[in-house]
C-alpha cells in the first residue's frame, strides 16, 4: 500500500474516533443530568370517557420519572363547575422511587347538565427530592407544586323523560272504557335514543283495553326529538275519584347498542261520578199469581258514588219471556246526594198464562252528572231483580194452565147441558 493509502486510511480512522468519542461524551452528559433530579407526572388515567350524571372509579398511574427518589407526594385536585371530585380531594403518597409508577384511585362525578366536551381537572402535585450528596449526606429538598391535569372526554347520551299527557276524553270518570292516553316522549339527553319502547304498568283499575294497548313503539329520537306513545285503557268501576300515578317503563338504546331503562309516572285524573246500587225491592201483594192485575213493584236506590245525581229516574227493561205488562214503567226521582235513598215505584199486569216461577227483570237507573261541578254526562246503570209468579192466587180465579179456559168452557156447557136434560124429563 502506498504512503497515499496509508495517510488516507489514518484520517479515516481518526475521523471515526472523533465521532465516537463524542457521541460517548454526550451520552456520559445526558445521562447525570437525567438522574440528578425527581419528577413526578401523571402518565395514564382510565377511564378517560364519562357520561353527564356519572360517577365513576377513576384510576390515576402516577411515576417518578427521575433519577432521585420522591417522599411525601401530594395530590390535590381541583373540582370544576361540571367534573368534580366525590369524597377526599386530596391523596397522599409516601414514597416514589425513581423511575417507578404507582396507582391511586378517585371518584369522578359529572353532572347532568354537562355537554359534550373535554374537561379538565386541575391537580397540584408537591413533593419532597430525597437523595445522597457525598458532601452532605442525606438530602430532602422540597419540590413544586407544579401543575398537573387529567383530562376527560364527557360524551353525551340519551335522557328519556316524558312531557304532556292527555287523554280522550278530557274527563274521565269510573267505569269509562278505551280511554286514550297520549304522552309525549322526550329525549332531553345530548346523544341519540333509538329503539324507544314504552310499557304502561296496568293494575287492576287501569287496564288495557284489548290485548297490545299498553304498549308503544316510538323508534328514534335524535337530542331534543319528541315522539308521541299511545295506549288505551279501561277504568274500573266505582273506583275513587283522585289523582293516579300509573307507572311507565322505558327502555332504549345508544347508538353503540347499550340498553337502558327508565320509570316514569303518567298522572291520570280520575273525576267523580255518580253510581247506583239497589238496596231492597218488593211487589205489593207480596204473592203474586197470574192474572194479577196492578201490581206494584217497589225499588229502593241509593247513590253509592262519588258525586251528586241529578234528574234520577227508575224505569222498567223489556225482557223475553217476562210476563209483565207495566202500566207505570218508569217513576222520576229527582236529585240524590252520595249515600242519599229513595224508593221508586212500578205498576203491572201478570199475564194470565205465567207460569209459576222466579222472573228477571230488568230495572234501568237514568241520571246526569252534577252540573255544579261541571259534569253533564248521561249515566244509566242496568241492574236485575228476581220477582216470583205463584201458583196459588191473591184475588178472583187465575188457572195458569194454558188451553185449561177451553176445557173449562166445555165443561161448563156439559154440565148446562145435564142440567136442561134433567129439567125437561121433571116436566114430563
Amino acid at each position: 500500500m502506498s504512503k497515499k493509502g496509508k495517510g488516507r486510511k489514518l484520517v479515516s480512522l481518526c475521523a471515526v474516533g472523533i465521532a465516537l468519542f463524542m457521541l460517548f461524551s454526550l451520552v456520559s452528559f445526558t445521562l447525570p443530568a437525567d438522574a440528578a433530579f425527581s419528577s413526578v407526572m401523571i402518565t395514564d388515567v382510565t377511564p378517560t370517557e364519562l357520561h353527564p350524571g356519572d360517577t365513576r372509579e377513576v384510576t390515576v398511574t402516577v411515576k417518578n420519572n427521575g433519577g432521585r427518589d420522591a417522599r411525601d407526594i401530594r395530590l390535590s385536585f381541583e373540582g370544576t363547575k361540571n367534573v368534580s371530585l366525590v369524597g377526599p380531594k386530596v391523596v397522599q403518597m409516601n414514597t416514589l422511587n425513581s423511575w417507578c409508577s404507582k396507582e391511586v384511585e378517585i371518584r369522578v362525578h359529572v353532572k347532568e347538565e354537562a355537554s359534550n366536551g373535554v374537561y379538565l381537572i386541575p391537580v397540584n402535585c408537591s413533593w419532597n427530592e430525597y437523595y445522597f450528596a457525598p458532601a452532605e449526606g442525606y438530602v430532602t429538598e422540597p419540590k413544586g407544586p407544579v401543575e398537573l391535569g387529567l383530562y376527560f372526554n364527557v360524551i353525551g347520551k340519551g335522557m328519556i323523560n316524558i312531557g304532556n299527557v292527555c287523554t280522550d276524553p278530557a274527563d274521565i270518570r269510573p267505569g269509562m272504557e278505551n280511554v286514550k292516553v297520549s304522552v309525549n316522549i322526550e329525549n332531553s339527553g345530548e346523544a341519540t335514543a333509538k329503539d324507544i319502547e314504552a310499557k304502561l304498568v296496568c293494575n287492576d283499575k287501569f287496564k288495557p283495553s284489548w290485548s297490545g294497548t299498553d304498549r308503544s313503539y316510538i323508534g328514534r329520537l335524535n337530542s331534543g326529538e319528541k315522539g308521541a306513545a299511545i295506549f288505551h285503557v279501561d277504568v274500573a268501576d266505582g273506583i275513587e275519584s283522585k289523582m293516579y300515578n300509573i307507572s311507565l317503563r322505558i327502555k332504549y338504546k345508544d347508538t353503540k347498542g347499550e340498553e337502558y331503562e327508565v320509570k316514569r309516572f303518567v298522572e291520570i285524573l280520575v273525576n267523580p261520578k255518580p253510581e247506583f246500587e239497589i238496596v231492597s225491592y218488593y211487589t205489593e201483594p207480596a204473592n203474586i199469581s197470574a192474572g194479577d192485575k196492578s201490581v206494584k213493584l217497589h225499588v229502593r236506590i241509593r247513590n253509592v258514588g262519588s258525586e251528586k245525581a241529578e234528574s234520577v229516574s227508575v224505569r222498567s227493561t223489556g225482557e223475553a219471556e217476562v210476563p209483565f205488562d207495566f202500566d207505570v214503567k218508569s217513576d222520576y226521582v229527582g236529585n240524590l246526594k252520595v249515600d242519599e235513598e229513595w224508593t221508586a215505584v212500578l205498576k203491572f199486569d201478570v199475564d194470565n198464562g205465567a207460569l209459576p216461577k222466579a222472573y228477571q227483570q230488568g230495572i234501568e237507573i237514568r241520571c246526569t252528572g252534577d252540573r255544579d261541578l261541571g259534569d253533564y254526562n248521561v249515566y244509566l246503570f242496568d241492574k236485575m231483580v228476581s220477582v216470583s209468579v205463584s201458583s196459588g192466587s191473591s184475588g178472583g180465579i187465575s188457572i195458569p194452565v194454558p188451553g185449561f179456559e177451553v176445557l173449562f168452557a166445555l165443561i161448563a156447557l156439559f154440565v148446562v147441558f145435564i142440567c136442561a136434560k134433567f129439567r125437561k124429563k121433571g116436566k114430563r
